[in-house]
């Protein structure tokens, strides 16, 4: 299998694509899995017993991802079981709430703007900052991170958000040079995907509507963005790195 026994970290793990992932690296061998979430624990301890089923050992790890010193105990925890990790998957994100998604991009005051740059943007460097090097050193390490379509072309709409995630994109392009040979970074520029945290901002109109302008003509399965990210953190692409990767059914084409 593509993942033999590797250690990978999924941030944001509690998540519909977080555990979908989880799975996939289950399936393809990883040895140990660690397991980050800030505030659902329940989900992660339900699919725990079927992530072992593939033989992988599971850790659930509480950390802030916007704190350093947070994850550099969560790294303590990692060491101490595996000594090493060699995959990062970054899904840890601020929660895309309606009232700051649909916030006036004009009235944006610093607590807004720093939400999502803090757990998203900065989360995403902090886990990098604690462990890359150490992967270097070990002459093998892939990193993933999460942006969005908007991330890549603009929106007023969800602004705060969009600029995180635009920064995503501008970081996994300044450090894959930094990184390489021995550590890939790349990061999932990801759509409309039927999340729970996705479909409880909209109405059945309004995923229809927005589904009639995506070329597949549906949302994406937080298992298709499972399988891209197993591709992505494998063997099978070692000639890939510094990019990001646009999963959303052709809706946005470059």
């Amino acid at each position: 299998m593509s993942l033999d026994n590797r250690i990978a970290l999924i941030t944001g793990a509690s998540s519909d694509i977080g555990i979908a992932t989880a799975l996939e690296l289950a399936k393809e061998g990883v040895k140990g899995l660690i397991l980050q979430y800030y505030s659902n624990k329940t989900r992660l301890d339900k699919i725990r017993a079927k992530v072992k089923e593939y033989g992988a050992k599971v850790i659930i790890a509480k950390a802030d991802v916007s704190n350093y010193d947070a994850i550099l105990r969560m790294k303590d925890i990692i060491y101490n079981n595996f000594n090493r990790l060699d995959i990062i998957v970054a899904y840890a994100g601020y929660p895309a709430e309606k009232e700051l998604w649909f916030a006036d991009p004009l009235e944006l005051d610093d607590e807004m703007l720093n939400k999502p740059f803090d757990v998203d943007l900065k989360g995403s460097y902090n886990c990098i900052k604690a462990f890359a090097k150490d992967m270097k050193n070990n002459g093998y390490g892939k990193i993933l991170l999460t942006s969005s379509t908007p991330g890549i072309y603009g929106d007023h709409i969800g602004l705060a958000f969009t600029l995180a995630k635009a920064g995503i994109i501008s970081l996994v392009k300044s450090l894959a040079p930094v990184l390489a040979p021995e550590v890939y970074i790349n990061a999932l520029a990801l759509g409309s995907i039927a999340t729970k945290a996705n479909l409880k901002n909209y109405d059945n109109k309004d995923i229809e509507i927005l589904s009639s302008k995506i070329p597949l003509r549906r949302f994406g399965k937080p298992e298709e963005v499972a399988k891209t990210a197993r591709f992505l953190v494998s063997d099978n692409s070692s000639y890939i790195t510094g990019q990001t990767i646009v999963i959303d059914g052709g809706e946005f084409r470059h």
